[in-house]
């Protein structure tokens, strides 16, 4: 018989579980008769508790359970969630599962909480902000938990914030198997495309002495990365000058992010004539075949670029609980657990310099007639054509510590409580130094394009794995940047339960949290690049509306500006402000010794020698310098998130017998009381050192900068009603429904804020949005489950949710006063943005009342409504015994099917609208083998008006998956349970890509091919 395991329990806080309330042999009627029964273990056991868990929920729920300690069915958090119906998960561009997205709202509308509390974690994937409310699960290991629940319908006693669904992941505790316990286990890993092995192993040990227990826990995982892929950066067309289209409407479809020349340069090869004008009669014979239309809307990748990303990310995990349960009405417990992940990873990518290019179009080809709505070029030839090497470091450090001591007790059989703290902290830290460097503009490069669908082939005639190709001149430069986050939360919970909960109970309950998420993007890019390829200057400056100073690579020390260096009042040898002359020491890596920091690559184009550039340019005295900025280069805005939420539940449950049928109630409402304290970095234009007894003079933005920190307050409150009902018919089938009304708190980003105003005329600026409204969804659920005994079921669910709350960003007028709380006054502007204001003053209007334009995120009308249907099958095939001796196998599947109709400006981003997973098993002796397939359909990933195209979104493509797990106990074999289990892991066995597309599906927007990766080892208890 499968035995109940003592963690079958999720909360206090949810009434779905409480499994350990019925005797094992309620559990399955089939199973109780001795001619019916079938003995489970492994994964089959962990299916059964999932049913058995299902069954005897009130609400929509879902639970994934270890059969024992350290022994999770999967190597993946996301990945066991995702064979829940409905769930999603997305994916680093290593292959890993990351988040998890529930029933048509993205990741960011998924409540995650550890061990029934709420937790938040600082991280930043690959080229991702970050900034959202979403958890990356892959810092926690499956090997310490026993069991995750996915709350799609919710209760009152539960945490809010999760619109879509609540996810609580439950810990290893000593009692859940409360005989002593050593579980092990070691694998081996190894990714296609890498030749290094990487390693996981996990170690538990767990005893109990009477009425005390204590588990301690070790994990750690080496993973090594070699993912090749495409990027666009979108997709653009040309901006052609009058002369070059002379009829029409110029740029309809928008775009126009590269310029073609207005004559043709010398070295354009091609048989190209220099100085011969470049216009339309000239495009058109160049081009035989084509329409100016096709020309001017054809589209092109803004930088068609190869990448490939190296490196190895190790991660370690510890587990420490104690449990005390001084007799039946009194439980103790303490978790503490704590995780640190190191990523080293190095990106290359080699662009085609589209973007702010002056490539000349010859011979082009496109994939229809008429381009009026815009087309993509399927080929041609491109002269006067110009490359750059991306070279990137990913150097990051991610801690993670966490305590939650708690209790439960039991006065009597009508009264019952329990009380429960919380602390976790967490940190991040990324270094992400840029080396670019470019082939020299106007040198007769050429391009010959080919586009049939899938990643574009882009030849040159130029080797770009040669180093003397490439230097400062035509673009290069330096970035020496990265971020510094860190999150806190404190809680405290706790209830009362009145009643006896096996029939009829009422809860209730308060909790307060206070949740705290820091970002701190730091930069030191301007002196890096002065004293590497800026010519050394005496005097760090910023040019105007740029953040740093050309990279020449000049190599010219002196007391005279090179040329080519813009000149400002105040600076050089002519100066009226007591500003010291510049002086120049000369580049550090001059334009001519660019070559020798490079070499060749094994991806057919250069790298670069990145050690010994870090010792020639000071890196680390540099890096030590850095400071804190008001954004990233992720885009992110830096600053201050506090979020204290105090909240008060009251929540009834029945459970009552009607004849051999039982009818399960659960109702209740929360409310929820929020304070938002948001604060961030305000640059503003400082005072130029002047003469004594001269005026002061506003530099109007150049330098240097003065720092402010304004913080804003804003409250708001909720109340979240729900109710369950349940109708259990013999223990044979279920009906359910629920209504409810949930919540997820506005994206963190639009809440910073991130203000500015720097446009001479004064007319707009920029700000976050700290009085945000959460987002609110009314749902309406309902389902039917058959089950077909063991861990069969087969499950039917409908579901619909109204969501409000999006935001967009949109213009309004209001006074400049407006920006006066965020540092920015009259006083801070320059002299020409005064003026600019006093000349739209009315007659005696102080400046600071003068009307300005601010853009920010703001709440609008408009709901988007989600109609989704899943269906789910988990059945063992033992009746193949009889039909055909057979027996051992089993099937379980889901498929989720979701439809989205947007109201106003009301949406939701990549989801996919079907879904499935299918896997078969088998498990007899000592064998036990899985094999799952996922499918993913392709969803719209972005909104509208891309790279300034109006039509133009990203879309994911579909992706499959097809993973293998497998198993083989020796101890059954040899007959000695102390022998360990052989295992056997593959995941993405076909190698699978993840790919997008720019508004039209032969535009590969991205493309990363992770490849397989293969894990054997071993795993055991005694």
């Amino acid at each position: 018989m499968l035995p109940i395991p003592a963690n079958a329990q999720t909360s206090e806080a949810d009434e779905i579980a409480e499994v350990e309330q019925w005797p094992a042999d309620e559990f399955d009627s089939d199973a109780a008769s001795e001619e019916n029964m079938i003995l489970v273990s492994g994964y089959r056991a962990s299916l059964q508790s999932q049913t058995n868990a299902k069954r005897n929920s009130t609400g929509f729920t879902d639970t994934i359970f270890a059969e024992d300690i350290g022994k999770f069915p999967d190597t993946n958090i996301a990945e066991s969630l995702n064979r829940i119906p409905g769930i999603t998960i997305g994916r680093e561009v290593t292959g890993e599962g990351v988040t998890i997205a529930i029933r048509g709202l993205g990741s960011n509308f998924t409540r995650v909480l550890l061990n029934d509390a709420p937790v938040a974690i600082a991280s930043v994937r690959f080229d991702a902000q970050g900034t959202n409310r979403e958890v990356d699960l892959d810092l926690l290991p499956t090997e310490l938990f026993t069991q995750l629940t996915v709350n799609k319908s919710p209760v009152a006693s539960q945490v809010e914030g999760g619109a879509a669904g609540t996810v609580n992941l439950r810990a290893a505790r000593p009692f859940d198997n409360p005989e002593p316990y050593v579980s092990y286990g070691f694998q081996g890993s190894k990714a296609s495309g890498t030749g290094k092995w990487g390693y996981r192993g996990h170690v538990l040990a767990s005893a109990t002495f009477g009425d005390f227990g204590i588990l301690v826990g070790g994990a750690a995982v080496r993973n090594n990365f070699h993912v090749d892929g495409f990027e666009t950066i979108g997709w653009t067309n040309p901006n052609l000058t009058e002369s070059q289209r002379t009829s029409g409407l110029r740029n309809a479809t928008g775009g126009g992010n590269f310029t073609i020349p207005s004559t043709v340069p010398s070295h354009a090869g091609n048989g190209l004539t220099s100085g011969e004008a470049i216009d339309e009669a000239f495009l058109l014979a160049n081009n035989p075949g084509a329409t100016i239309d096709q020309i001017d809307n054809g589209l092109l990748p803004r930088l068609a670029r190869p990448r490939s990303e190296t490196g190895q990310r190790q991660r370690y995990n510890g587990l420490v609980s104690l449990e005390w349960r001084p007799s039946n009405n009194f439980h103790f417990y303490v978790d503490g657990m704590y995780a640190r992940r190191d990523t080293d990873m190095t990106r290359t990518s080699m662009n085609w310099a589209v973007r702010n290019g002056a490539a000349i179009p010859l011979n082009t080809t496109y994939d229809r007639d008429d381009c009026s709505q815009g087309c993509v070029v399927t080929g041609g030839t491109y002269a006067n054509s110009q490359f750059f090497l991306e070279y990137r470091q990913y150097k990051d450090t991610q801690d993670y510590w966490g305590i939650n001591p708690g209790m439960e007790f039991t006065f009597n059989d009508w009264l019952q409580g329990d009380f429960h703290l919380n602390y976790t902290r967490s940190t991040f830290r990324r270094e992400n130094p840029t080396f670019l460097v470019t082939t020299a503009p106007n040198s007769g490069a050429t391009v010959t394009y080919r586009n049939g669908g899938g990643i574009p082939s882009i030849e040159t005639d130029i080797d770009l794995n040669d180093p003397a190709n490439f230097g400062w001149v035509g673009g290069g430069r330096v970035n020496l940047n990265g971020e510094d986050r860190e999150t806190e939360t404190k809680g405290v919970r706790g209830s009362l339960l009145f009643g006896d909960k096996r029939r009829f109970s009422v809860r209730v309950g308060g909790a307060y949290d206070d949740t705290s998420r820091r970002i701190a993007p730091f930069d030191n890019t301007n002196p890096w690049q002065n004293a590497i390829c800026g010519n050394g200057p005496s005097v760090t400056f910023l040019a105007p509306n740029t953040v740093t100073t050309p990279c020449t690579g000049l190599n010219e020390p002196g007391d005279a500006t090179p040329a080519g260096f813009p000149t400002f009042p105040g600076f050089g040898t002519h100066h009226t402000t007591g500003m010291p002359p510049i002086t120049y020491a000369g580049s550090l890596i001059p334009n001519g010794g660019v070559p020798s920091y490079l070499l060749p690559g094994p991806n057919g184009y250069v790298t670069v020698d990145w050690d010994r550039v870090k010792a020639d340019t000071d890196y680390a005295g540099h890096l030590a310098q850095a400071a804190e900025t008001g954004a990233s280069a992720t885009g992110a805005n830096g600053g201050l998130i506090r979020e204290k939420v105090a909240s008060s539940f009251i929540e009834g449950n029945g459970i009552f017998d009607i004849g051999d049928d039982t009818l399960r109630l659960n109702g209740g409402v929360r409310i929820v009381w929020t304070e938002q304290l948001v604060g961030g970095l305000v640059s503003l234009p400082s005072q130029l050192n002047t003469p004594a007894g001269a005026p002061p003079v506003l530099d109007g933005g150049r330098y240097p900068n003065t720092i402010t920190y304004p913080t804003l307050r804003t409250t708001y409150s909720n109340l979240l009603p729900s109710a369950s009902v349940a109708y259990e018919f013999d223990r044979k089938a279920v009906a359910r429904a629920s209504i409810s009304r949930t919540m997820t708190r506005p994206n963190p980003n639009a809440l910073l804020p991130g203000a500015s105003f720097v446009q001479p005329s004064a007319d707009v600026g920029t700000i976050g949005n700290s009085a945000l409204a959460p987002y609110m969804s009314d749902n309406i659920d309902l389902g039917f489950e058959y089950y077909t005994g063991g861990e069969g079921v087969i499950a039917f669910a409908a579901f619909r949710k109204e969501i409000t709350g999006f935001t967009q960003n949109r213009l309004t007028n209001v006074p400049f006063s407006f920006f006066e709380p965020y540092g920015i006054t009259t006083d801070s502007l320059s002299q020409d943005q005064r003026d600019a204001l006093a000349s739209r003053a009315k007659p005696g209007q102080a400046l600071r009342d003068v009307e300005v334009a601010v853009q920010q995120q703001v709440n609008v009308d408009g709901k988007l409504k989600i109609n989704g249907l899943e269906f789910q099958l988990t059945q063992p095939l033992d009746f193949l015994t009889e039909q055909v001796g057979i027996s051992g196998f089993g099937v379980q599947g889901n498929l989720t099917l979701i439809d989205q109709k947007g109201e106003g400006a009301a949406v939701a981003l990549g989801v996919a609208p079907v879904t499935y997973t299918l896997t078969g098993y088998y498990e007899k002796g000592a064998l036990s083998t899985r094999l799952t397939y996922t499918r993913n359909k392709g969803a719209q990933g972005s909104g509208n008006n891309q790279n300034g195209i109006p039509e133009a979104a990203i879309f994911g493509r579909g992706y499959s998956q097809l993973d293998f797990s497998g198993s083989l106990d020796l101890g059954y074999v040899f007959d000695n349970d102390r022998l360990p289990t052989l295992v056997l892991n593959a995941t993405n066995l076909t190698k699978e890509v993840q790919s997008s597309y720019f508004q039209f599906p032969n535009a590969t927007f991205n493309e990363y091919n992770p490849g397989r990766t293969v894990l054997v080892g071993v795993r055991g208890t005694f």
